[in-house]
């Protein structure tokens, strides 16, 4: 049986078409797990009402809120043992279940299977676009590394025993849970195949509607926090996984684009790039020089930003110059080969 596992937050009609797409699989072994993650009492009541043999609602009633708290009730609470994981808006092509429960089996030595998704905005297949790149195994890590993973949450189908086995999604974490899980799951040596050749088997919605993680939090303290706490542990588990010291530094490019995320979305930022800044310290002694010019750059940013913008775009020029060049990665561009 294949676990469909999907968190939930007031978006009602969109989760009522991702349940009937699930409705419509050829596949018919499977069972979903919607977990509510407090939504108002009206779509609280319409949620529950979706409930039926193969469709079982929960109510997040403790932990953090947030989609990873949820998916962790979802998977722990399934009884199959392939776990997918789908956004509230996300649809499947009618074979999805299908074709990854037949991957399962065929190439079952593997803990995790990796499929294409595409995007859409109105309709499935109206954009064409692949959500991003797969790529060959060994760039997968770096990729995720230095933020341009190349799957995400829906392209994976696990197994139940791979997710005990790193404890499923860190719930401290609002914001990345997806690469967060995926790069603890590379760093674990856990075993995947990337089914490159296979056509895009579920839809990632594009549109206005807003997503589960701005929905619940927006900018707010508890979700600015759990960024930091990303990017802290994401260091611990590198290290303690023993890595190539290279892969930590294409990870501080997390840290340097977490300033820059704060630096120019973030209203009054200047005390949280301040407690950034200290915490990439503690975490990487031995960059001082490299931390001390980012600090620098930040300052002279957010002194000039709405006086005389030219002067940041030419800061920033003068840093990719001297700074790590893994540090401004740019992410490959949809339906690039």
């Amino acid at each position: 049986m294949i676990s469909v596992i999907i968190p939930h937050f007031q978006r009602v009609d969109l989760l009522r078409q991702t349940l009937d797409s699930l409705a419509a699989q050829t596949e018919r072994d499977w069972e979903a797990i919607v977990v509510d993650d407090g939504s108002c009492q009206h779509d609280w009541d319409a949620v529950r009402a979706m409930a039926s043999d193969r469709v079982t609602v929960l109510l997040r009633t403790d932990g953090v809120k947030g989609p990873s708290r949820c998916r962790n009730l979802g998977w722990q609470a399934a009884r199959g043992d392939l776990i997918l994981f789908l956004d509230s808006d996300d649809l499947l092509g009618p074979d999805c279940l299908r074709q990854r429960r037949q991957v399962a089996e065929q190439l079952s030595t593997n803990d995790f299977w990796v499929f294409p998704v595409e995007l859409f905005r109105e309709n499935p297949g109206d954009l064409g676009l692949p959500w991003n790149q797969l790529s060959a195994a060994g760039e997968v890590l770096p990729r995720f590394l230095k933020g341009d993973g190349p799957w995400c949450v829906s392209s994976a189908c696990w197994t139940k025993s791979a997710l005990r086995r790193i404890g499923g999604f860190n719930e401290a974490v609002m914001y990345g849970d997806d690469a967060d899980l995926h790069i603890r799951a590379l760093l674990a040596g856990l075993r995947f195949v990337q089914l490159s050749d296979r056509k895009a088997d579920i839809f990632i919605r594009r549109s206005d509607v807003p997503r589960i993680t701005g929905t619940v939090t927006g900018l707010s303290d508890p979700l600015l926090q759990s960024r930091v706490v990303r990017l802290t542990q994401g260091t611990v588990a590198i290290v303690q996984a023993g890595a190539d010291p290279r892969l930590l530094r294409l990870w501080q490019s997390q840290y340097f684009m977490e300033a820059e995320f704060l630096l120019f979305n973030v209203p009054d930022s200047s005390r949280r790039l301040r407690s950034l800044i200290q915490q990439w310290r503690m975490d990487f002694p031995q960059e001082g020089w490299r931390i001390m010019l980012t600090a620098t750059y930040l300052g002279w940013c957010e002194f000039w930003r709405s006086r005389w913008y030219l002067q940041v775009r030419l800061a920033r020029r003068i840093v990719m110059c001297v700074l790590p060049e893994c540090w401004f990665p740019r992410r490959r561009p949809v339906g690039a080969g």
